[in-house]
C-alpha cells in the first residue's frame, strides 16, 4: 500500500515536473519569436521588382520568425521554382517587414497565383538579397534585317492564345494581360515586326507588331513569332536581298526582290534591277521606285548612276547592298487655321495688308481669318524630305517667339462715350506631321483680346506663314494626328 502511494506520488510529481518544463519553454518560444516593427507597401516602379527565388529560403505565411509563420513552400519547391521554364511562375514583390532583429521579408505573389508569401530578403531594403534575387523576365533583342522589312500575317487569328497578342509578352509582366480578346477581325491585316526578344525562363522568341493600316492599331503588340506567317520572306530561287546602307554602314531599309529567275546563283534578268545585268548603267526604273518608297520620309536618297551602286551579274540568292546620301537642310513654312468661338467650321487665315494692320478693319467678323505678319524668327528645319511628328511640329510653334502668339488686324468697338479696341490672339492648338521643305498645317485657337496700349507689328523676312499652301486641311472636329 506504501509502496504503491509512494509509487503514484513520484509519478505525480514527475508529471507536475514536465507540465513545468513544458510550459517554460513554451514560454521561452514565445519570447524568443521575432516581433515585426514595419510593414509597408512598395512603391517603387513594379517592373523592377520582378523577382526570382534563390532556393536558400522557404516562402512563409508571416515573416519566417515571427510567432505563427507556417511554410508555404518549402526550400526544395523553392529550387524547383527557380529553375522553372514557365513563365508563369515569375515572382513579384509588392510589400516590405522588418522585424525587431533588422531582417527584411519581402511578400511576394507568383504570377500564376499559387505561391503568396513572405520570404527573407536580408538585411536591407534597398536591394533583394537573401531568398529572393532582382531578375529580367524578358531580354529585349535586336531585329534582323528579314525581321525589319517582313510582313506579316497571324497564324491563328481568334480567341485562342496562340491567336491573341499582349500588351507585354505573356506572363512577362504582372497582371498585364492580351490586348485584344479576339483577332478574328485582322485575319486579313498584314503587320509589321518593331521589337523583338527572348522571354528568360522559356527562351521563346516574341516580337512586337503593328498594324500597316495605321488607322486601326487596336490589335496591335507582343506575339510569340511562331505564331506569325511572314508573306514576303525572302526566296532564293527568284529574288536578292537589298540592304540600304547609309555611308557610316548603317541598314536604313531593307527589303527583298524578284529577278526574274526560278533558281538559285543565277543572273537577274535585264531591267529588273539594272538596265542591263551584264554592264549596268543605272537602275531599272521599277526598282528605283522601289527604293525611293522605301526611303520616303527618311530624307535620304540613292543615285542609281553611281558606280558604287551599280554591281555587275547580280545573282539570284544574293544579297545586293547600296548607300543613301542624305539630303540638304529645307525649311517648312506652317498653313495656319484658326478655330474661332462660336463657328463651327476651321478656316485658313492669310496675312493682312500692311494698311489692314496699320489702320484695322471694320468689325470682328472682318478681322477673322486675318493675321499680322508675324515678326522675322528661324523656320522649322531638317533634312529635306525627312519625316517629322505632329508633337514636334506643334513643339516648334509652341517655342517659337513669333508663332506662339498670332494676332489680327484691330477694330474698335464703341457702346456709348466709350469706345474700346479689339483683336483676335491665335495660339497654338494642334499641327500636323510632315516632311521637311513642303509646308505643314496647323490649328489655332482664336480669342477676342482688348489691345494692348502700345504694340508693333515687325516686317518678316523669313516668312514662316505658307498663304494659300496646304498640306493637310484640318476638318471641323479635327482627329488626332499626334502620331
Amino acid at each position: 500500500m506504501q509502496s504503491s502511494l509512494k509509487k503514484s506520488l513520484y509519478l505525480g510529481l514527475a508529471a507536475l515536473s514536465f507540465a513545468s518544463v513544458a510550459a517554460v519553454s513554451t514560454t521561452a518560444s514565445a519570447k524568443s519569436a521575432a516581433k515585426v516593427t514595419s510593414d509597408k507597401v512598395l512603391t517603387t516602379d513594379a517592373t523592377k521588382r520582378n523577382v526570382n527565388l534563390t532556393g536558400t529560403n522557404a516562402i512563409y505565411s508571416k515573416p519566417g520568425t515571427v510567432k505563427g509563420a507556417k511554410v508555404v513552400a518549402t526550400t526544395t519547391t523553392a529550387k524547383n521554382l527557380n529553375k522553372s521554364t514557365t513563365s508563369r511562375e515569375n515572382f513579384r514583390a509588392y510589400r516590405v517587414a522588418k522585424t525587431n532583429r533588422g531582417s527584411i521579408y519581402y511578400k511576394v505573389v507568383s504570377y500564376n497565383k499559387a505561391y503568396r508569401g513572405w520570404v527573407y530578403g536580408g538585411k536591407s531594403d534597398t536591394a533583394f538579397a537573401g531568398g529572393l534575387t532582382s531578375y529580367d523576365t524578358f531580354k529585349e533583342g535586336t531585329l534582323t534585317a528579314d525581321q525589319k522589312s517582313g510582313n506579316y500575317k497571324l497564324a491563328n487569328p481568334g480567341k485562342t492564345e496562340a491567336g491573341l497578342t499582349y500588351k507585354q509578352p505573356a506572363w512577362t509582366q504582372y497582371k498585364i494581360g492580351k490586348t485584344i480578346a479576339d483577332t478574328t477581325a485582322y485575319k486579313d491585316a498584314t503587320f509589321s515586326v518593331d521589337k523583338v526578344g527572348t522571354r528568360t525562363r522559356e527562351g521563346d522568341t516574341w516580337v512586337h507588331v503593328v498594324n500597316q493600316n495605321t488607322a486601326d492599331t487596336k490589335a496591335d503588340g507582343w506575339i510569340l513569332l511562331s505564331n506569325l506567317t511572314q508573306t514576303n520572306a525572302f526566296n532564293e530561287a527568284s529574288q536578292v536581298k537589298v540592304n540600304i546602307n547609309n555611308l557610316k554602314g548603317e541598314t536604313l531599309k531593307s527589303f527583298n526582290y524578284n529577278v526574274g529567275t526560278t533558281a538559285t546563283n543565277t543572273n537577274a534578268a535585264d531591267n529588273t534591277v539594272y538596265d542591263s545585268t551584264a554592264t549596268p548603267t543605272k537602275f531599272a526604273d521599277g526598282f528605283a521606285a522601289t527604293v525611293k518608297n522605301a526611303l520616303a520620309g527618311t530624307g535620304y536618297t540613292v543615285d542609281g548612276t553611281n558606280a558604287l551602286n551599280r554591281v555587275a551579274n547580280l545573282k539570284s540568292g544574293s544579297t545586293l547592298t547600296i548607300y543613301a546620301t542624305e539630303g540638304t537642310q529645307k525649311p517648312s513654312t506652317v498653313s495656319v487655321f484658326a478655330q474661332y468661338p462660336d463657328t463651327p467650321s476651321i478656316n485658313q487665315v492669310k496675312v493682312a495688308t500692311a494698311d489692314q494692320t496699320k489702320d484695322g478693319v471694320a468689325d470682328a467678323a472682318t478681322a477673322q481669318n486675318l493675321i499680322n505678319q508675324p515678326a522675322a524668327t528661324t523656320l522649322f528645319t531638317g533634312v529635306e524630305g525627312k519625316s517629322f511628328t505632329a508633337t514636334e511640329a506643334l513643339a516648334y510653334l509652341n517655342g517659337n517667339a513669333s508663332m506662339k502668339k498670332l494676332t489680327s488686324p484691330s477694330w474698335t468697338e464703341t457702346s456709348g462715350s466709350t469706345s474700346v479696341t479689339y483683336q483676335w490672339v491665335l495660339t497654338p492648338s494642334q499641327a500636323f506631321a510632315g516632311q521637311y521643305g513642303s509646308p505643314f498645317s496647323a490649328i489655332y485657337t482664336a480669342k477676342k483680346t482688348v489691345v494692348p496700349a502700345t504694340g508693333s507689328n515687325d516686317n518678316n523676312t523669313d516668312n514662316p506663314i505658307a498663304n494659300g499652301v496646304v498640306s493637310s486641311t484640318p476638318t471641323a472636329n479635327p482627329t488626332d494626328t499626334t502620331k
